[in-house]
């Protein structure tokens, strides 16, 4: 009755533990390859061909483009440009464009 009372409880022990083991998370914190890697930059021109200075926010940096002025920017792929004030395109606050592989190299109007 004794063995069979130790067994059964290291048996109940082992089960308990195993079950949580099934749900725990990994040991090792290891990022996966995939995020590892760089964000590409797009180099293209940003041409403001309104008639008033405007103002947009690209990330954390603002850039003021003066009336038929074009501006060499590099921004990464994803980024969004925000207008910081109303347009004839739309309100203060609208995403003027989001940045993509097909920029590269071209022109982007603003009107």
């Amino acid at each position: 009755m004794n063995r069979r009372f130790v067994v059964g409880t290291m048996v109940m022990a082992a089960a308990l533990f195993s079950a949580q083991g099934v749900y725990a998370a990994p040991a090792s914190n290891l990022a996966p390859l995939h995020t590892a890697s760089k964000t590409k930059l797009v180099k293209f021109t940003l041409r403001n061909d309104s008639h008033a200075t405007v103002t947009v926010k690209a990330g954390d940096t603002q850039m003021s483009l003066e009336p038929g002025k074009p501006m060499q920017v590099a921004l990464p792929e994803g980024q969004q440009i925000i207008a910081l004030q109303a347009t004839a395109a739309g309100p203060a606050g609208s995403v003027v464009a989001t940045v993509s592989q097909e920029y590269g190299g071209n022109t982007v109007v603003l009107q």
